[in-house]
């Protein structure tokens, strides 16, 4: 007998306990961590990297102060920084959301646990004693005076062996650590999403069967978009016949244009990073595309160009990565189905085009023959 499934099956996003990318530093004691995730952290600018820590100090009297009579959560500006203070409990799920802000998360190993660690061998603290928390080790470092690896922590992991060292006595180290970390978290696949849509009501007709280049406007996008991307999707209104040979991405989000596209994308695979552009766009060339992908910054939610009409972000000629998902949800969630706005009030990677004519699109049957004469 089948087995009755409640919810629906969805691709979950590859996830730890706090973040995408997160890593304990343990084995060392917490002044050691912070001091040590402070100085990787600072040669990591480009990855947005965030700390996740613990104080048992707290009492009465620190949280007195740092609330204005019963509210439950506060947020200060501090001109040079923002502080937020939460009495209530804060579960992981809630840390998960604020740590989609950060490329890398570095996690105090002696209060939490992540998906990858980074061993500090130290006499001070005994790896041994927490042996049974070291899963997915990628590095051992070793602090002033220590040279080798405890045999009884080879005894259980002898994989240690085999993995790179570090000596903090050793000048360089703390960049050298930094560029392994770098290196070992990936940037995300990209994957290409030609919006397709439907008949054009100013058009008079689909706007992706037009042909500038001898060949269906979708051809053409999807030709474009091959050499940047391991698999390209036409992203149809609704399950469609007119593409049976073509991989498709049929809007989950029924009716919201161009942003039920991108989240059908991102519901179909949320660990990708979506290279999304219109189907209406005749001069768009690999010139555009090259600047679009090379110039593609990870950290931020989204890598668009400035659009020269409207003097705002493209949503359409975009780079969307993984954690821009819950973005566009929450955005949804307020009652706006505007990708552009949701690029304008994040933090994104906003590009000058060179080629600011490749951002043309054809809205009218005028506009096409116009177009096309000139190509």
């Amino acid at each position: 007998m089948k087995k009755h499934q409640k919810h629906a099956k969805l691709t979950r996003k590859n996830i730890g306990n706090f973040a995408a990318n997160e890593i304990a530093i343990m084995g060392t004691t917490c002044g050691e961590i912070k001091k040590f995730a402070g100085a990787v952290a600072s040669n990591l600018p480009h990855r947005n990297p965030a700390f996740l820590d613990m104080d048992h100090k707290t009492d009465e009297e620190e949280l007195e102060k740092s609330f204005y009579g019963d509210v439950h959560l506060q947020v200060t500006d501090k001109i040079k920084f923002h502080r937020l203070d939460v009495k209530s409990n804060y579960n992981n799920f809630e840390k998960r959301q604020l740590f989609n802000t950060s490329d890398i998360l570095i996690v105090n190993g002696n209060h939490y646990e992540a998906s990858e660690q980074l061993l500090f061998i130290d006499d001070r603290k005994p790896l041994i004693k927490k042996i049974q928390k070291v899963k997915k080790p990628i590095g051992i470092v070793f602090p002033e005076g220590q040279t080798s690896i405890p045999q009884e922590v080879l005894d259980v992991l002898p994989e240690l062996n085999d993995l790179p060292k570090w000596s903090i006595e050793k000048e360089g180290t703390i960049k050298e650590v930094a560029d392994y970390i770098d290196q070992y978290y990936k940037k995300p696949t990209l994957k290409g999403l030609v919006l397709v849509g439907g008949k054009s009501t100013r058009m008079g007709k689909d706007k992706s069967t037009l042909k500038y280049h001898d060949v269906p406007q979708w051809q053409y996008a999807k030709n474009l978009l091959i050499k940047y991307c391991k698999e390209v999707y036409l992203s149809t209104a609704h399950d469609s016949n007119a593409f049976e040979d073509q991989k498709t991405i049929s809007d989950k989000f029924i009716g919201l244009g161009p942003m039920g596209g991108i989240l059908s994308a991102f519901q179909e695979d949320p660990n990708a990073a979506w290279v999304v552009i219109a189907c209406d766009l005749p001069l768009l060339s690999e010139k555009t595309l090259d600047d679009l992908v090379n110039q593609r910054d990870t950290s931020k939610y989204a890598t668009s160009f400035k659009s020269p009409s409207l003097d705002f972000p493209e949503p359409l000629i975009c780079i969307w990565e993984p954690r821009s998902y819950g973005k566009l949800l929450e955005y949804l969630s307020w009652g706006y189905s505007c990708p552009r706005k949701v690029l304008i009030n994040s933090d994104i990677n906003l590009l000058i085009p060179e080629f600011e004519e490749e951002l043309t699109n054809a809205n009218t049957l005028e506009e096409y023959k116009k177009i096309k004469s000139e190509i």
